[in-house]
């Protein structure tokens, strides 16, 4: 895979990454962003045309070009590192090289103790508790993939008739009670082709995105059970926290809400005091040792170096098949998810596995 070949999906997750999100005014042809990100802007004329993959912002830039060029654009990057941060959201390999003329280099930075940072607490929107005007009802999908009512209700977890998407609160790390976004799951393929399945709540024409890198999904509600056991386990999507809370009393998971580990992200957990860190990420993989298996894995165990001295670390991998590509290792049930949690993989071993 290379950066050119990124999907409608991931491009509009990497634009909610770097800040910017999606006007429900968006088609299969073009993607339509907030100018936020651009050039400090609060209108919705950044469009990436999906058939050139390139960018144009129709209030102040004029045309910007790729996604590489874009962040060039915006964080006046050289090429290689706008081409580094790329390829490290999305665990791409370095191999080939992508311009004629451009050697590729490893991006070598200082990094801050992570102990010493400190997380921007997100602001609470305007109407943040819009959500509760939508239906609190069972929802037929989530019950089929293992999510109770009563969990439902304990996470504030709404529905939209109208739009046919659950509807997904989100509450600040720091204070359990205060909304800082909410996201929905489009349940209808179609938008969820063209949008992505997890995006920013849109109503009254306000969007109730947050920056996903600077909280944790569950955090709020399982953080006593994460000091207790002094172990957490992290997973990429809010469903698979949904799903431990139900096969759980005690749930001592959160969610990233992507597949980028922040460092933000990880302080929050260092502050809790725990010992042991799981990664229970999706099986982006179909074949153990075809292409993707490789770079999922190394991906992975990139993302937790900066943390190896702090605590204990281990990987859910599924070695034996029990899981089908891009499954959430809690997506099979209790039963699955214990016998894949047995065998988990310490980080120390878990590149020459």
């Amino acid at each position: 895979m290379e950066i050119k070949d990124l999907t409608n999906e991931e491009v509009i997750n990497f634009m909610e990454y770097l800040g910017s999100d999606l006007s429900p005014k968006s088609n299969d042809r073009q993607l339509i962003f907030n100018t936020c990100l651009c050039h400090n802007g609060d209108s919705y004329k950044l469009f990436y045309y999906t058939e050139s993959k390139t960018f144009h912002c129709y209030s102040s830039c004029g045309h910007i070009g790729s996604l590489i060029d874009l962040l060039i654009h915006i964080n006046k990057y050289e090429f290689k590192d706008a081409v580094s941060e790329i390829k490290d959201f999305f665990g791409i390999s370095n191999q080939p090289m992508l311009r004629k003329g451009f050697r590729i280099r490893k991006k070598v930075k200082q990094i801050d103790n992570i102990r010493d940072i400190q997380i921007e607490l997100l602001p609470t929107p305007k109407k943040p508790y819009i959500y509760k005007t939508f239906q609190q009802v069972p929802i037929e999908e989530w019950e089929n993939e293992n999510i109770s009512f009563e969990v439902l209700k304990t996470y504030q977890i709404h529905y939209n008739p109208y739009e046919n998407q659950i509807v997904i609160p989100h509450f600040c790390w720091h204070d359990k009670d205060r909304p800082i976004g909410i996201r929905v799951r489009n349940l209808d393929e179609d938008k969820a082709k063209s949008f992505g399945k997890y995006i920013p709540l849109w109503y009254d024409n306000k969007c109730y995105n947050h920056k996903l890198s600077l909280n944790l999904y569950g955090l709020g509600v399982n953080k006593e059970s994460i000091k207790n056991s002094k172990k957490v386990i992290v997973f990429e999507g809010e469903k698979s926290v949904l799903q431990m809370a139900t096969i759980y009393k005690n749930n001592p998971s959160v969610a990233i809400c992507g597949s980028n580990f922040s460092r933000e992200q990880k302080k929050m957990l260092i502050d809790l005091g725990i010992e042991e860190l799981i990664i229970a990420f999706d099986r982006q993989f179909k074949i153990k040792g075809d292409e993707e298996y490789i770079a999922w894995r190394a991906k992975i165990y990139k993302l937790v170096q900066d943390i190896r001295d702090v605590m204990k670390i281990s990987v859910i991998w599924d070695e034996d098949n029990l899981l089908e590509y891009k499954d959430s290792p809690s997506d099979l049930g209790k039963h699955i998810f214990e016998k894949l949690l047995k065998s988990r993989i310490d980080i120390d071993n878990f590149i020459s596995k």
